[in-house]
């Protein structure tokens, strides 16, 4: 099973968070706040906005009314911008990342590592598909087109019974 870490689902939470909190006019909300909203601790949301920070994607006010915001609006951060803040660069395995890999035994006849960086670009293209404002949105529901009929049932006909040539 492929998952992305709890600090990463962590992160886009609290980014969502914040946005919602930056449309509704607030200016800063402190880590207490967020963690209360969130329902997550109050170390950990200290933690991942401090990531997030880090990777520009959040802005601290210290002070009397300080706290934190999204540094750009939430249609201008993507998932993957969150998820590479707190973990980093998105690989779907070791060697298909941007790290150099030259320790692995296996690469220089590896017939998989082009493969899984196709991968890779497609997850990661997937992502930065994905932004704040779609994730702020209500749940997706899948559009339904047109009525949805059942098919009629089918009547089982039966083929003329053949007696063949000893019938009565």
């Amino acid at each position: 099973m492929i998952i992305v870490s709890k600090m990463a689902d962590y992160a886009v939470v609290l980014a969502v968070h914040l946005g919602h909190l930056g449309q509704m006019g607030a200016a800063h909300a402190s880590t207490a706040d967020v963690s209360e909203a969130t329902k997550l601790p109050t170390a950990t949301v200290a933690k991942v906005l401090k990531a997030l920070g880090r990777a520009g994607l959040v802005i601290a006010a210290r002070g009397s009314g300080g706290g934190y915001r999204l540094a750009r609006q939430p249609k201008d951060v993507t998932v993957a911008d969150v998820i590479a803040a707190v973990d980093g660069p998105l690989a779907m395995t070791e060697c298909a990342g941007d790290s150099d890999h030259e320790s692995c035994t296996h690469l220089s006849y590896c017939a998989t590592k082009p493969h899984w960086a196709r991968v890779t670009l497609a997850v990661q293209a997937a992502l930065g598909a994905v932004t704040l404002a779609d994730m702020m949105a209500p749940p997706f529901m899948a559009p339904v087109i047109g009525p949805v009929i059942a098919p009629e049932p089918r009547l089982a006909v039966a083929a003329p019974l053949s007696l063949g040539a000893d019938a009565p």
